[in-house]
């Protein structure tokens, strides 16, 4: 398993830069990676009802059935909801069959995944507020031209001066250079 690492951070974006990355390298792990592994083997199709997911299923129909009971008590065309209550699809699962190596392999996918999911969701709300009116921006945009436009005074004074230094060092080296010989 690799480890994707990012160097932390006290800047909130950046944090939630690093730890994009690493969702996707840990993605592109998945895929290059696990896609690979484990021989090709014959699903098998299970009814919904006996899959292992038949418990995630059945708390789904519980809440339709809650849904539709709502319906009845709302709505007085009951034959509208009978002929829909008659029509059940089939529904199947593909069950997985895997070694065990390659299902720890996944699982400790999975784990990360799950880590690196639940670290973005707690740095979201150390990101800073994004609200800002019109008139602020145009204040904010406006003051970081004036300190722009005195940086760049400031550079060219510096140039200036460095310019001169550096005239005035050449001019003595040479005269220095001259006079000795």
């Amino acid at each position: 398993m690799m480890n994707f690492t990012s160097p932390p951070s006290n800047d909130p974006i950046k944090k939630i830069q690093n730890l994009l990355n690493n969702s996707l390298h840990s993605i592109m792990d998945v895929v290059s990676n696990l896609s690979y592994k484990g021989e090709p083997k014959e699903l098998v199709l299970e009814k919904y009802n006996v899959s292992d997911y038949s418990y995630f299923t059945n708390l789904l129909k519980e809440e339709e059935n809650k849904d539709k009971r709502e319906l009845i008590d709302n709505i007085e065309d009951e034959k509208n909801l009978i002929i829909k209550n008659n029509e059940e699809e089939n529904n199947y699962f593909i069950k997985p069959y895997f070694e065990e190596p390659l299902k720890n392999e996944i699982l400790d996918r999975v784990e990360r995944m799950n880590l690196i999911l639940n670290m973005i969701d707690e740095s979201i709300d150390d990101l800073p507020d994004s609200i800002m009116n019109e008139e602020e921006k145009c204040e904010e945009i406006k003051k970081l031209q004036r300190k722009k436009d005195e940086a760049k005074e400031e550079l060219k004074t510096l140039y200036k001066e460095y310019d001169d230094l550096y005239n005035y060092v050449t001019d003595h080296l040479r005269y220095c250079a001259i006079n000795m010989k």
